[in-house]
């Protein structure tokens, strides 16, 4: 009897243990990833590291004019480039051929 007894509070305890867990990694921020935002004339990507911007570009970088960019996806291409960079511990610096490269558009007419 005692060992049914023992038997139940152990599955008890470890469900308990196993939800909590769970619950806990659920809300456990990402350490550092791309987040895509609307702006006024496109789109534009930000760098969160552990919930704070490290990085926040409303335009496209390596270009002379301030242009956003047309989509989302070359926002996220962009940001998760930069994030590439970031975690092999290289400048986070992006270049125009480096754009071109991965085929982000810098007319949105077209």
């Amino acid at each position: 009897m005692k060992f049914k007894r023992g038997l139940l509070y152990l599955g008890i305890s470890l469900s308990f243990m196993l939800v909590a867990s769970a619950i806990w990694l659920a809300y456990q921020e990402k350490p550092l990833y791309t987040h895509v935002f609307k702006t006024e004339t496109g789109y534009g990507y930000s760098i969160i590291d552990h919930g704070k911007i490290i990085i926040k570009q409303d335009f496209i970088p390596a270009i002379a004019s301030q242009l956003s960019f047309c989509s989302k996806e070359d926002a996220k291409n962009t940001g998760d480039l930069v994030l590439s960079k970031i975690t092999k511990r290289m400048s986070p610096a992006i270049t125009h051929e480096e754009l071109q490269k991965i085929g982000i558009k810098f007319n949105c007419q077209n």
